[in-house]
């Protein structure tokens, strides 16, 4: 850091890529982190689908996101898209502090998610090292249920609680393990509306639409890539499509969004 000739403080360059440099392992970790962030999406979609609803808590910044993923689902920004049943336990002050002084703070997302969760429904934790009691309990308490669990952590993956899926933010800084948690929350945000949104017959390019569509694919290519036709139309003409995210062979059903191949639907002739 310099100053300029009006004394003000100036940020040079390498200084600026030293902070980004600290960030790209952990936003690389969640790029290969794509294929277990689309089976998290289906299987949230799945729940929603059934009528379940989300349930989201956390701790101090961590309950802050917990809101704001709330009414992300709840209120969507974008123009279209449905709205989902979701709420924070953090919201509710009264109960969080009555629980809080008769039963301990470790109670007091467990006690809630004892009371009104249904096993169709999901649990969404967030935390930044995975050492919350509270959130560990919270989880626990969702499992006996019967929630789909899933946690948002960071630090070292051993310290994450229990859950039917974890996503570990690879890094021991928590305004970084914050930062990708933010995208990692809108990224399943996204996609779970992708699996939501059933295929029309509206004419719309398979490989451009906005939602998911099952193909089959007929060849594979060089570089992640395949030729593959839609599901419905199977003798129509082949489109490319990406399968990098995948273990996709030919004969294989897959999920494409964007051209994109986000999950499995079937592995080969042999599932059907």
């Amino acid at each position: 850091m310099s100053a300029n000739g009006t004394g003000v403080p100036v940020l040079d360059g390498a200084a600026v890529r030293r902070a980004f440099a600290r960030r790209a392992p952990a936003a690389h970790g969640l790029t290969r982190a794509a294929p277990h962030v689309a089976a998290v999406c289906r299987e949230m979609a799945a729940r929603f689908a059934r009528g379940g609803k989300l349930i989201v808590f956390g701790n101090g910044e961590s309950g802050a996101d917990a809101s704001h993923v709330a009414v992300e689902f709840m209120h969507p920004v974008v123009v279209g898209k449905r709205a989902l049943p979701a709420l924070a336990l953090g919201n509710d002050s009264a109960t969080l502090s009555g629980v809080g002084s008769d039963e301990g703070f470790a109670e007091v997302f467990a006690h809630p998610l004892r009371a009104f969760a249904d096993a169709g429904d999901i649990a969404l934790a967030l935390t930044p090292d995975g050492r919350c009691a509270n959130v560990r309990r919270g989880l626990a308490a969702a499992r006996e249920r019967g929630l789909l669990t899933v946690v948002l952590s960071g630090g070292d993956p051993a310290d994450a609680p229990p859950a039917d899926h974890t996503l570990v933010v690879g890094s021991a800084d928590p305004l970084i393990v914050k930062e990708v948690q933010v995208t990692v929350y809108h990224v399943l945000w996204e996609m779970t509306h992708v699996f939501l949104e059933a295929p029309g017959d509206d004419g719309t390019c398979d490989t451009c639409a906005d939602r998911a569509r099952p193909m089959r694919v007929r060849q594979l290519l060089p570089n992640g890539l395949a030729l593959a036709v839609p599901e419905a139309d199977d003798d129509g003409p082949p489109q490319e499509i990406s399968v990098a995210l995948v273990d996709a062979a030919a004969g294989c059903t897959v999920l494409v969004h964007g051209g994109e191949a986000i999950a499995m639907v079937t592995t080969g002739a042999s599932d059907e």
